[in-house]
């Protein structure tokens, strides 16, 4: 467990870095082209921020999957409002947690047959947050398409978060 506390901390501890990186990787990709019309500290401040909260998202805390699905139909939101299309978003999560695995593996911290699991398992996990991440961004992307005012104000957030919770409580 100390080597992915490893892995969360030199994420966080290098969030500008690999934020400045994001956001040069997603401004001169031909398919997140749509994420030009942002300014470069607006995309800065979007990636920053989940950068430097991954060790709380990552950890099981009690209604955390809540505040993670919350936070990310929010997201997917205001993607719906600002003109960009969902698989530009969706792609933008990808490259995030390819930027993020591929740092990780750059560093040479996973040097012996230990550190591969435990890097394994950090693996999973960053995989697995970025799966809710993305299907939250989706739910909220659709309920703005669908002139949907508020989902949250309609019951229809709840309703997903229950049916989608058995799948997102690993033991």
């Amino acid at each position: 467990m100390l080597l992915i506390n490893r892995f969360i901390r030199l994420i966080e501890d290098h969030a500008e870095s690999l934020s400045l990186q994001w956001v040069n990787n997603i401004r001169n990709n031909p398919l997140t082209s749509g994420y030009s019309k942002l300014s470069k500290e607006a995309l800065h401040d979007i990636v920053y921020s989940r950068f430097r909260k991954l060790g709380q998202w990552l950890g099981k805390q009690e209604g955390r999957d809540r505040e993670i699905a919350e936070q990310f139909c929010e997201i997917g939101v205001q993607g719906a409002k600002s003109g960009l299309k969902i698989s530009e978003m969706v792609y933008s999560f990808m490259l995030e947690r390819d930027l993020l695995w591929g740092y990780l593996l750059d560093e040479g911290i996973v040097t012996e047959g230990v550190d591969l699991n435990r890097a394994i398992e950090f693996s999973h996990q960053l995989n697995y947050f970025y799966e809710k991440a993305i299907y939250f961004t989706i739910v909220g992307y659709e309920g703005q398409q669908v002139s949907s005012p508020d989902i949250k104000a309609q019951g229809v957030f709840d309703k997903i978060f229950e049916g989608f919770k058995h799948w997102i409580v690993i033991q």
